[in-house]
C-alpha cells in the first residue's frame, strides 16, 4: 500500500489531497503547525503530527528525514509555499525532493519571484500588465502613472526578522496610500508597480512530467474574496481558453516544468487577458478539478512512483464547487457592497443567493464534503453556523448599543465624574494597531480636553510603529501632526489605570474580555459620541484619501462629542500635562 505525507494540513489543498489519496487506498500522514486543522478531522488522515516551522530549513528537513526513515513515503506534498521553501535547500537528486515532485530550483525561482515571471512572459510574448520595478522610495508620491495601481512584493513570502511573512498585493487608489505601502515595504523587499487589470480570475492548472504537459484543467472564479480580487470562494470548470492554455504551456515548457502548477490570468470584459502569476504547488480550489474529473494528487503519486499516467482526462465542464464557510462571508459582503465602486467584483445579489440550489441538481458541490468522509464537511457546517450566529449576534449588539446610546454615554461620563478629585481622570483610546485611529483620537483629545490625562494603545504587540502616510497626510490637513506618533501595546496596568476606555470597533470589546478577563469592563464605543452616532469606526490604514478623510472626520466629531458631554458635567477639570 502506497504511503503519502501531506504537509501544511491547515490548508484547503491539504484536505482535498488527503481525501483524494485516501479514497484511492493510500495511507496518508498529515502534519500541521496548527494543532487542530480541518485535515486532522478526515478519516483518511492515518497519522496526525505536529509540524515544526519550515524555516530555518535544517531542523525541518531533519524532522522530515526522521519521519521518512520510519515510513518511507512514496509521495510528499508541500501544500503551502512555507513548506515548499524548505525543499529549495535540497539537491535536485535528493530522495525527499524527488518524491515531492518538484521542478528545479531555477524553474521554481521563476514562479516564486514575480520579477522573473514577468521577464520570462515578456520574452515569450505572453500578455502581462504594464509593470515597473521599484527598489527605492520615489522622490514624489505622484510618480505612479495613474490610479488605481497595484503594488506587489516581488515575492509573496519574505523572511522578516526570522519569520516567514506573507505580503498580499495592495490596490493603491491614491498617492497617499501608494507612498504609505512603499514606505513600509521597500526596506524589506523590491516592489512591482503594476497596471490595474479590471476582470475576473481564470486558472489554468497543469501536470507536467519532465518538461512535457500531461494533464490540464481550467476554471473561472465566480466569487472572489476580498471583493477587490483574490482567492475564489466559488468557481466553475470551463473549457480552457485556447490562447490562455497556449500561454500557460509556453511558460512551463520553457521552464522544463515537473509536477503541478496553476498559471493564473485575469480576463477583461473585452475578452483580452493578462498573466497574474504562476503558483508552483497545489491550489486552494483543488476540489473543483478533482470533482470534475482531473485528480491531480493521484497524478503526483504516479509521477513520484514512476507509474504511467493516463491520457488527458475528460472533465465535466460547467461543474461548480463552493468553499461554503468562506462564501457565506462573500455573500454578506456582496449583499451590502457599494455597486458604484468600480474596483469591487460583485455579482447580482438575488442570483448569487439562489445559486446554492444547484447543489440539488448535481451541478454544484461543496469543498471537503463527502459521504465517505463526513467529519470535515460537518466541521464546515459548524463554521457556517458559527459565522451566521456571530453575524446575527453582532447585528443585535449594534442595535442594542444604538438603543442604549444615551445610557452608555451617561455611564461613561459618570465614570469620569467619579474619578474627578485628587488626580485628573484618565481616558485611554484603544484600537488594533495604535497607528491610526487611537493616536489620532489622542491628539484631538489632548487639544480638546486639557484637564485630562490622555493615553492611547493597541492590541498589536509591535511597539514604535509609525502612522501610515495616508492617515498622517489627512490628519495634517486637519492641523494634527502625527509624525511623532509611535505605537504602544496595551497592557493590564494601562487598562487598570484608565477611568474610561474608548474603543473603535466591537472586535476590541471582545478582545478586552478575552485577554484581560480580570479587569472590569470600562469600555465604550467612541463612535457613540459622534454626530450622527455610529457603533464602529473603520480602520483607515492604507485606505484611499476620501475614505481616510471620512474616518478621521468621524473620530474628530466623536472626540468633540465626548468633550461636550464631559464639559457639561465637569466644567472645572484641572489642566494637566498629558501622557505620551
Amino acid at each position: 500500500m502506497a504511503q503519502a505525507l501531506v504537509l501544511d494540513g491547515h490548508s484547503r489543498a491539504a484536505i482535498e489531497a488527503t481525501q483524494s489519496l485516501g479514497r484511492a487506498g493510500v495511507t496518508v500522514t498529515v502534519s500541521s503547525s496548527d494543532p487542530t486543522p480541518i485535515t486532522f478531522r478526515s478519516r483518511y488522515a492515518h497519522r496526525r503530527l505536529p509540524q515544526p516551522p519550515a524555516l530555518p530549513e535544517e531542523p525541518f528537513l531533519a524532522w522530515m528525514r526522521e519521519l521518512d526513515a520510519r515510513a518511507r513515503y512514496d509521495l510528499i506534498i508541500p501544500s503551502t509555499e512555507n513548506a515548499l521553501q524548505a525543499f529549495l535547500a535540497l539537491d535536485a537528486d535528493d530522495s525527499l525532493r524527488r518524491r515531492a515532485v518538484l521542478s528545479s530550483n531555477q524553474s521554481l525561482a521563476h514562479a516564486l519571484d514575480r520579477r522573473l515571471t514577468w521577464k520570462l512572459a515578456a520574452e515569450l510574448g505572453v500578455p502581462v500588465p504594464a509593470t515597473r520595478l521599484i527598489e527605492s522610495l520615489p522622490s514624489s508620491p505622484t510618480s505612479a502613472t495613474s490610479f488605481p495601481t497595484v503594488l506587489k512584493p516581488a515575492r509573496s513570502k519574505i523572511l522578516d526578522r526570522g519569520v516567514l511573512r506573507t505580503f498580499a498585493p495592495v490596490i493603491a487608489r491614491d498617492a497617499e496610500c501608494y507612498t504609505s505601502v512603499l514606505r513600509d515595504w521597500i526596506p524589506r523587499m523590491a516592489v512591482l508597480e503594476q497596471e490595474y487589470v479590471q476582470g475576473w480570475g481564470v486558472g489554468i492548472e497543469l501536470l507536467y512530467r519532465e518538461g512535457r504537459c500531461a494533464w490540464y484543467f481550467a476554471h473561472e472564479r465566480l466569487h472572489e474574496w476580498p471583493l477587490t480580487g483574490g482567492a475564489s470562494t466559488y468557481r466553475r470548470a470551463i473549457e480552457p481558453p485556447a490562447q490562455m492554455l497556449e500561454a500557460a504551456r509556453a511558460l512551463l515548457d520553457r521552464l522544463e516544468w515537473h509536477g503541478v502548477a496553476m498559471v493564473e490570468f485575469k480576463r477583461r470584459t473585452d475578452g483580452s487577458f493578462a498573466l497574474m502569476e504562476i503558483n508552483p504547488r497545489l491550489w486552494g480550489s483543488l476540489a473543483l478539478s478533482i470533482d470534475a474529473g482531473v485528480n491531480f494528487p493521484l497524478g503526483l503519486l504516479r509521477l513520484a512512483t514512476g507509474g504511467d499516467l493516463d491520457p488527458q482526462p475528460h472533465y465535466r465542464r460547467g461543474m461548480r464547487t463552493r468553499h461554503i464557510s468562506a462564501d457565506v462571508v462573500w455573500q454578506k459582503a456582496n449583499l451590502f457592497a457599494d455597486r458604484q465602486d468600480p474596483l469591487l467584483l460583485v455579482r447580482p445579489r438575488l442570483r448569487s443567493m439562489l445559486e446554492p440550489l444547484l447543489l440539488l441538481s448535481g451541478q454544484e458541490r461543496w469543498d471537503h464534503f463527502s459521504w465517505l468522509d463526513p467529519a470535515p464537511g460537518l466541521h464546515e457546517c459548524r463554521r457556517v453556523i458559527q459565522t451566521v450566529h456571530d453575524a446575527v449576534r453582532r447585528s443585535l449588539l449594534i442595535r442594542s448599543l444604538r438603543r442604549r446610546r444615551k445610557s452608555l454615554v451617561q455611564r461613561a461620563v459618570r465614570r469620569i465624574t467619579a474619578a474627578q478629585g485628587s488626580r485628573p481622570p484618565v481616558i485611554l483610546f484603544l484600537c488594533e494597531g495604535n497607528i491610526c485611529r487611537s493616536p489620532f483620537a489622542e491628539l484631538v483629545a489632548r487639544q480638546k480636553l486639557p484637564g485630562y490625562h490622555i493615553l492611547s494603545a493597541g492590541f498589536d504587540q509591535r511597539a514604535q510603529r509609525s502612522t501610515p502616510l495616508n492617515v498622517s497626510s489627512e490628519a495634517a490637513r486637519l492641523n494634527y501632526d502625527m509624525s511623532d506618533c509611535r505605537s504602544t501595546p496595551v497592557t493590564e496596568s494601562l487598562l487598570r489605570s484608565a477611568d474610561l476606555v474608548c474603543i473603535m470597533d466591537l472586535g476590541q470589546h471582545t478582545k478586552l474580555a478575552e485577554r484581560f478577563p480580570g479587569i472590569p469592563l470600562k469600555s465604550v464605543p467612541l463612535g457613540l459620541f459622534c454626530s450622527p452616532p455610529i457603533v464602529e469606526i473603520q480602520d483607515p490604514d492604507r485606505r484611499d484619501a476620501p475614505t481616510t478623510r471620512r474616518i478621521l472626520g468621524q473620530i474628530l466629531s466623536a472626540v468633540e462629542g465626548l468633550t461636550d458631554a464631559l464639559n457639561a458635567t465637569i466644567p472645572d477639570a484641572r489642566p494637566v500635562r498629558s501622557g505620551s
